[in-house]
């Protein structure tokens, strides 16, 4: 909730006035772009939460004294978390991606609709500090008789029609005016498609390409080969921490004798300490520093020494 609170405001303005369903809409690809966090929270403090309840009712010494050892009962801890690191993975390698992308192509699609949606026909309208139009008659996402005026280009656009078509206004039998050194050349065409130049158009980055795009960078461009092998090592190595943070989540919440608060803060700074030393290797890795497998082998090691610690702790 925190998460996605935060990122509504950063939001285009304009989405506010684009309906309900869509504002939802739009914060369903948030909270999907953050899935990743709040899985690894979640899934950590739920193990330390288990522990700790099973330590807070004396639960742990019945289960102790019936001859169940802390082994036995790891057993079904390390089980649920390899079905975690598949989770992480998957949702590490393809959700969050194709989540970031489609927000991105949402918000700008719909910001533009929007803009095209409040033009009033037979009236002028200024889509940008730049662009002004002129529709004659508008029915929809389709236009007659429309003008169009590039104050940055100096460009005059007219077409007999037009229709918002995948996230493009496509004009059709028209006119393209645009000054030269002689005065004005007019250029006809049978269909022009014409980029909406509007104030926010949302754009994903480079860490939200598509896997077999980065692994055909990897091979190809070497200016990007590290950038491309930071986001992939971010992506796989995700799953690492999914590993030992169930085994280590149940053996704080069990054998930490402190309060529920204490333990619940312990916790959040092992994974706020986890998070940290993510972005500070993943920059590493993206500068060519260092190998992504030194980066595995240390988060191996984080999560590994403090489940041995918890471990074997009396």
């Amino acid at each position: 909730m925190v998460i996605v609170s935060s990122q509504i405001l950063h939001l285009p303005s304009i989405l506010y006035h684009a309906g309900i369903i869509k504002f939802l809409q739009v914060l369903f690809f948030v909270n999907l772009s953050f899935f990743k966090y709040q899985l690894f929270f979640g899934f950590f403090l739920s193990a330390v939460l288990v522990g700790y309840s099973l330590r807070e009712n004396r639960e742990i010494y019945a289960i102790y004294s019936a001859g169940i050892s802390k082994n036995q009962l790891i057993v079904p801890v390390s089980a649920i978390s390899l079905i975690f690191v598949i989770i992480a993975l998957v949702v590490s390698l393809f959700i969050v991606p194709y989540a970031n992308r489609e927000r991105a192509q949402f918000i700008t699609l719909n910001v533009k609709k929007h803009i095209l949606d409040s033009i009033i026909q037979q009236n002028f309208m200024k889509l940008s500090d730049d662009i002004t139009i002129y529709v004659s008659k508008k029915t929809g996402n389709k236009m007659k008789d429309i003008f169009i005026y590039n104050r940055e280009k100096e460009i005059t656009i007219t077409a007999k029609q037009a229709e918002f078509i995948n996230n493009r206004l496509v004009l059709k039998n028209g006119y393209i005016q645009f000054p030269s050194k002689e005065g004005f050349n007019i250029l006809r065409f049978e269909r022009y498609r014409f980029i909406l130049d509007v104030k926010y158009i949302k754009k994903y980055e480079f860490e939200d390409l598509d896997n077999k795009t980065l692994l055909k960078i990897l091979k190809s461009d070497s200016k990007l080969k590290n950038h491309a092998l930071a986001v992939l090592a971010d992506r796989v190595f995700f799953s690492i921490p999914f590993i030992f943070s169930g085994i280590l989540g149940f053996l704080i919440g069990t054998q930490l004798n402190k309060s529920r608060d204490s333990v619940i803060t312990f916790a959040i700074l092992i994974s706020i300490f986890y998070l940290v030393i993510n972005m500070y290797f993943i920059k590493l890795i993206q500068k060519g520093s260092i190998n992504p497998v030194i980066y595995g082998l240390i988060l191996t090691l984080y999560f590994g020494l403090l489940m041995i610690y918890f471990y074997k702790k009396r």
